[in-house]
């Protein structure tokens, strides 16, 4: 056979396979999700650094986690971030640069020069979104970190309508991308014996467990959740409410402001000794499901949220969701979720909810467990998100 007789090569046979990226992800490296998605960018390959506002944390694992300099007033510290920042960046020599939140991440990527060479990634936070209602600075700071970018990477369909509508940046340059559920979590479930995680807690074995899945604060409405749990222990004698303390945050202030609302519960738990624990220390991803496919229900009731992480897995580990009435809440019962959205006002209607509450029958396991995997897998989602960086680098690159 000649060689104009030899049949082509077959698509992928003869190329070599991408380059690894380099990507910075200026984000909080105390951030449970920041951490996933350096490990799991990491362990595909690419060459991750972690700049935060913020300490670095925990110990990298296969990326590069580095922080702004401490210990100087704000203006001082600012100046000197600025030149840490770009120094880092020579170093870096990044192919995108993914920034996590609009508040301070957001703030930060300004440091930056004024037309960026290297395309931007935001993802912005609701929580940052709802402060800016209130805020017409930090208004401002969203409106122009989101008018730099490249790619705005929202995990719902309504805050992405938000960016389109309120910040008035192209339809064409946001992405709807969801956090997903890592693979090890849907394929592998937990080895942990439900009645041993019950133990640790000092959960009875007999109980029916209510475990609010997010952090313990204001936001999500922890207060409101014990309120209702009362009312509802009232006729409920086997209820018993579990508390993660959850994200410990970064700055003093905010600490400090964490431990009186955990001091403020505590004060109003008294009478329900034995039905409710609070759990003060972080749990890492899989003690979480641990607990998780411990409990016969899961409570997230924000306000306002985005697609939750947190509520995906407690759907994963067969939890009976109990959910806000939003619309990220909405859109996630429309694809086939089962759960209870529960209106305000929220102490009324999730007392009613507890009341009647037990775990799902084994076929709505199933059913959300089947869901999430086929929809959520968090391989896919990463491999999304490389996609989309490959995409804002070539464009830049052009």
């Amino acid at each position: 056979m000649s060689d104009h007789d030899q049949a082509p090569p077959r698509l992928g046979m003869s190329d070599a396979p991408p380059a690894p990226l380099r990507v910075v992800l200026l984000a909080s490296a105390t951030s449970a999700h920041t951490r996933r998605w350096a490990r799991d960018l990491a362990m595909r390959g690419h060459e991750v650094t972690v700049c935060s506002w913020h300490e670095p944390g925990l110990g990298p694992e296969g990326w590069r986690s580095t922080s702004a300099p401490a210990g100087a007033c704000l203006p001082l510290r600012v100046v000197r971030a600025g030149h840490w920042l770009r120094r880092e960046m020579r170093r870096a020599r990044p192919d995108v640069i993914h920034v996590h939140s609009l508040g301070a991440h957001g703030a930060l990527s300004f440091l930056l020069s004024a037309r960026p060479a290297v395309p931007l990634v935001i993802t912005p936070w609701g929580s940052e979104l709802r402060a800016a209602d209130r805020h017409p600075g930090r208004a401002l700071v969203a409106r122009l970190a989101l008018q730099r970018a490249a790619r705005v990477v929202p995990t719902s369909r309504e805050v992405a309508e938000l960016v389109a509508s309120r910040y008035r940046v192209l339809r064409s340059r946001i992405t709807v991308l969801s956090w997903g559920v890592p693979d090890v979590l849907l394929d592998g479930g937990n080895d942990a014996d439900p009645r041993s995680t019950r133990a640790k807690y000092g959960i009875p074995a007999d109980a029916t467990v209510v475990l609010s899945v997010r952090s313990t604060s204001e936001v999500y409405r922890t207060r409101e959740i014990l309120a209702a749990f009362t009312r509802a222990a009232r006729v409920g004698p086997d209820l018993f409410l579990v508390l993660p303390a959850g994200h410990r945050p970064a700055h003093a202030a905010a600490r400090r402001a964490q431990q009186e609302y955990l001091a403020l519960l505590r004060a109003r738990a008294q009478d329900l000794a034995g039905r409710v624990v609070v759990i003060d220390q972080p749990l890492g991803q899989a003690e979480m499901f641990s607990l998780m496919r411990a409990s016969d229900a899961a409570i997230s009731v924000p306000q306002a949220d985005q697609r939750s992480s947190s509520v995906l897995e407690a759907a994963a580990a067969g939890c009976r969701l109990l959910l806000s009435d939003i619309a990220p809440y909405r859109e996630l019962v429309a694809e086939g979720l089962l759960a209870d959205l529960l209106p305000d006002p929220l102490v009324g209607s999730l007392a009613d909810a507890l009341s009647n509450t037990g775990p799902l029958d084994a076929g709505d396991r199933l059913s959300n467990r089947q869901l999430i995997s086929q929809t959520e897998r968090g391989s896919l989602k990463v491999a999304e998100l490389e996609r989309l960086y490959r995409d804002v680098a070539r464009a830049g690159a052009v």
